[in-house]
């Protein structure tokens, strides 16, 4: 991939874009240039990287040189606003939102799973949602020795995955607030629809899914999806039940999934505070149903905004400075 050294964030305030700057700088990305785009909301602002101070602007085409390369960190509504000018400029952009995600044109994609599609690619590549990530870590080793018939999934999200005003508006209901108007009553409660249900009945968080899950794993098979929010700062959590074509015993899933990039495997009951900050999965718990010899059961948790989001974008990157 042509890389001018040029990197940029768009929506650098938000949750996912300030950790995107952070794993970059942790990482120690090859930037010789910062660029740190937000909406007019952050006009007047800056951002400290690499130890310097920059201005947060709005972000236009013309501005983009070639050879750029761009973390999208806004809603889909935008991200169909600035993509398409900047990938014509000549830029390569990882984008966060769902708004590519299903594009076939367009690689969907997490390194430890599928990253042999970017060969050869140097434009538009889609990160997937947080909840999926997490999932296709898990299934991924278990698919390489198995086929998988099926996978029922039921999802505790965090509240960080719908960014910081929810965040805050968390923080408001504990210290004993009422719901703001728009807002699910968080604290204290367990809201089981991540967004508006489709006519179907499904909502958006459970269609992503299924059908992201799919499309990274090149498979067919039914995802059965249940999500639902839950009163925890950082760190999605996963009952995941999967049907395999033929019994695998759960000493021989952890032993695939402890030689995984990516994944930790755990026997102890962890839980959402124990994947903040990591950058690895957490599988654990791992056992065969005793009616069912097919059926493993496992929880799958992770820090949703860190691997969830911002790490995996910067994997993608990182993958793509590697191609020829």
């Amino acid at each position: 991939m042509p890389f001018s050294g040029v990197v940029g964030v768009v929506g650098v305030t938000g949750l996912v874009g300030r950790t995107m700057m952070e794993i970059l700088q942790e990482r120690s990305f090859p930037v010789t240039r910062f660029l740190a785009f937000a909406s007019d909301a952050s006009g007047g602002r800056s951002v400290s990287f690499g130890g310097l101070e920059t201005p947060v602007q709005i972000i236009t085409p013309g501005g983009i040189g070639k050879g750029t390369l761009l973390f999208g960190a806004t809603s889909a509504e935008v991200a169909r606003e600035w993509v398409p000018g900047c990938l014509a400029a000549g830029a390569a952009i990882v984008d966060n939102s769902s708004a590519y995600r299903m594009d076939p044109d367009v690689p969907l994609v997490v390194p430890e799973v599928n990253g042999s599609v970017l060969t050869g690619y140097g434009g538009l590549v889609a990160n997937p949602n947080c909840s999926t990530i997490q999932l296709v870590l898990a299934l991924a080793p278990l698919l390489s020795v198995r086929e998988i018939l099926w996978v029922s999934v039921a999802t505790y999200q965090s509240v960080s995955g719908a960014g910081t005003p929810a965040l805050d508006e968390l923080e408001r209901q504990t210290r004993g607030a009422e719901p703001s108007p728009g807002s699910p009553l968080l604290h204290g409660n367990v809201v089981t629809s991540i967004g508006p249900a489709s006519d179907e009945g499904f909502c958006g968080e459970e269609v992503k899914l299924m059908r992201e899950t799919s499309r990274i794993l090149g498979t067919r098979f039914p995802v059965y999806a249940a999500t639902a929010r839950v009163p925890v700062r950082t760190g999605h959590t996963e009952a995941v039940t999967v049907r395999l074509s033929s019994p695998l015993s759960p000493g021989e899933a952890a032993a695939l999934l402890a030689d995984s990039p990516g994944v930790v495997v755990r026997d102890g009951g962890s839980g959402p505070v124990d994947a903040a900050g990591r950058d690895e999965v957490i599988v654990d718990r791992i056992r065969r149903h005793p009616d069912d010899p097919c059926a493993l059961q496992m929880w799958v948790i992770a820090d949703n905004v860190r691997k969830g989001a911002a790490l995996n974008a910067v994997q993608i990157a990182e993958l793509l400075l590697r191609l020829p």
